[in-house]
């Protein structure tokens, strides 16, 4: 079980995965969001979201809205129940069971958050950067957790903050 840091839910506890996923460690977590700060009323995107822990932690933090984007269905199921389990009401989230890089080919919502925990050996391109970007409200941030050892190429996009924590790396961009 993890447990969400802060907010409306603080202290609760969600449900980890029994299949092959790397789920977000507490320190990166708190870090991220002692980062992001107030979220309220904002509306989050979490791609990769594995078990749900990024954005049901936005939520928690008065996110108006959190998009859940994971193409494996057990994953989608875990943040179903997770979100059940906290019960958090139902028009403040949606769990779709997606490509992300064809999600975003084909979504037109703007986010003021953006989060992606993708696997650490998902090679990134900078089509998917440029999709981020597109996707950004103008005062948005995209938060990218990646392996620390894994390169990739944003087509020019400067990170403002980079974090190194172990194997793992935390970037924000904005635009």
């Amino acid at each position: 079980m993890s447990k969400i840091i802060s907010g409306r839910y603080g202290g609760l506890y969600i449900k980890n995965p029994k299949h092959s996923i790397r789920p977000t460690t507490g320190k990166a977590k708190e870090y991220i969001f002692n980062v992001l700060q107030s979220l309220e009323g904002r509306r989050v995107i979490d791609l990769f979201s594995g078990t749900g822990a990024l954005g049901i932690e936005a939520l928690s933090r008065y996110a108006e809205h959190v998009t859940f984007i994971d193409n494996k269905q057990r994953s989608i199921r875990l943040i179903f129940d997770n979100l059940t389990l906290i019960k958090a009401p139902e028009n403040t989230w949606s769990c779709i069971k997606n490509n992300v890089f064809r999600f975003l080919k084909h979504d037109t919502m703007l986010y003021d958050v953006i989060i992606a925990d993708p696997p650490y050996d998902l090679t990134l391109s900078p089509a998917f950067f440029e999709s981020c970007k597109d996707h950004l409200a103008p005062s948005g941030i995209f938060v990218l957790e990646y392996s620390t050892r894994t390169p990739f190429d944003t087509g020019g996009w400067e990170a403002v903050r980079i974090k190194k924590m172990g194997d793992t790396t935390i970037y924000f961009f904005q635009k």
